[in-house]
């Protein structure tokens, strides 16, 4: 009998998708950081759902409040990353009898500081009992059709940007306090012409590869333009994930203009990486030396499995 940890995350999803199955009424289901469903006049639904897990996400040293603000953050930042904003949420609970409930009031002081933060409006939920504490986090919001993002939508001869830096979010402690990056993805979207993007949650090699994958396109990144944290290595920004930055391809044309634009208008910082190339055989995604020698690529990034 196979096991799932002989399959890894990324199949186990491409089953489920098969298993599930294809509907006319939804206009992007599995496989992008939200599904896409029919909305009001103009504009589309976005939908996701994210779990914090005691023991994977968080240990019980870790203040709940910051957990909460993750819990939602997580979500808000798909919304992000498919271009539109977040309105709703439900929170569903699996708690242990004996959670002191001095740790649920906290863990909801932070979702409520994020749901404010973001003009999300928690309307509901359900709570079980659990052998450890889960908290599964569910989101709602809507896009404008015109600017809707996917990840399959990068073409060769794409320039690839960056917000942000990358690396060491589980050390600093960043991947419970990160800033999810709406406000940045709606200014780029009403402005550029973004043919795909993605947000970084699990390390940039492994989610530039989904863009890739999606796309069927390769990529080439200069290792010497990647935006590391201060003390952080290539390796690290590269595959600590948890850097909730927004990854983005846009047309070559467009890049020069918005590199300065990005100067002028993003406090976080906007980086240009590197491009899109034809798809090819092999390794999707190049790292490359000043040199132009060809660097082995870290990919593990966070594995579930």
């Amino acid at each position: 009998m196979s096991r799932i940890s002989a399959l890894g995350e990324r199949e186990l999803i491409r089953r489920v998708g098969r298993w599930v199955g294809k509907s006319r009424s939804v206009i992007r289901g599995i496989g992008d950081d939200c599904a896409v469903l029919p909305g009001p006049s103009g504009k589309h639904l976005l939908f996701a759902s994210d779990m914090l897990i005691q023991g994977v996400h968080f240990t019980d040293k870790i203040d709940p409040a910051a957990v909460g603000w993750k819990a939602l953050a997580v979500n808000v930042s798909d919304a992000a990353a498919m271009g539109g904003i977040p309105l709703y949420a439900v929170v569903s609970l699996g708690l242990p009898p004996s959670t002191p409930v001095a740790f649920v009031e906290n863990l909801y002081r932070g979702l409520r500081r994020c749901a404010a933060r973001f003009g999300v409006r928690i309307v509901g939920g359900d709570t079980d009992r659990s052998p450890k504490i889960v908290i599964d986090v569910a989101i709602l919001g809507e896009v404008e059709k015109s600017r809707v993002v996917y990840r399959s939508g990068a073409r060769s001869g794409d320039q690839l940007f960056v917000t942000g830096r990358l690396g060491g979010s589980l050390r600093s402690g960043r991947h419970l306090r990160f800033v999810p990056r709406v406000r940045e993805a709606r200014l780029l979207g009403a402005r550029w012409r973004i043919h795909a993007m993605i947000d970084l949650s699990d390390g940039l090699a492994v989610d530039l590869d989904r863009i890739c994958e999606a796309s069927g396109v390769s990529a080439r990144i200069a290792a010497a333009d990647l935006p590391r944290h201060g003390g952080c290595s290539l390796t690290q920004a590269l595959a600590d994930g948890e850097d909730f930055e927004l990854l983005i391809a846009v047309p070559r044309r467009e890049a020069k203009a918005l590199a300065a634009w990005g100067k002028k208008n993003l406090r976080c910082g906007l980086t240009r990486i590197g491009e899109i190339l034809p798809r090819r055989a092999g390794e999707r995604v190049q790292l490359m030396a000043p040199s132009g020698r060809r660097l082995p690529l870290p990919r593990e990034g966070f594995r579930h499995f």
